[in-house]
């Protein structure tokens, strides 16, 4: 079974509590797979306990890890609301917050911008720019 489908598997157990789960990402560090693949995977996984637990242990959201994209941006692309605003809240490198993102849904445009980030012109289009102005 692959680390993808036991991670998988760990994460979406139901009567798992916080710190079982923190105990299987823990062997799974120790096991050699890197933590910022592991983040990007519990961000996939909509996991706010596991991303939390690996930001703690070295994690990196800003390495690219699949389709060139990172933790952060797939965060970003999913609209996984808590857990980008779990990584708005931290110091890492914002150089590539929007790696591998085409397109961002007015919604989080707005809300991106509202803390302070800088929205590259090419992932705005006159609809949405619109749009958000009707709102504000």
């Amino acid at each position: 079974m692959s680390f993808q489908q036991r991670f998988k598997e760990l994460i979406t157990k139901k009567d798992l509590n916080e710190q079982e789960l923190q105990t299987a990402l823990t062997l799974l560090l120790k096991e050699g797979i890197d933590a910022s693949v592991l983040l990007y995977f519990a961000v996939d996984q909509d996991c706010l306990p596991a991303v939390k637990f690996l930001m703690e242990n070295g994690a990196d959201p800003s390495a690219i890890v699949h389709d060139d994209k990172n933790a952060v941006s797939l965060a970003i692309d999913q609209d996984k609301w808590e857990i980008v605003e779990f990584f708005l809240s931290k110091d890492f490198n914002r150089t590539l917050i929007f790696a591998g993102i085409d397109y961002l849904s007015p919604l989080m445009i707005d809300y991106l911008e509202s803390k302070y980030v800088k929205i590259p012109h090419e992932l705005k289009s006159a609809e949405d720019l619109d749009w958000i102005n009707q709102i504000n």
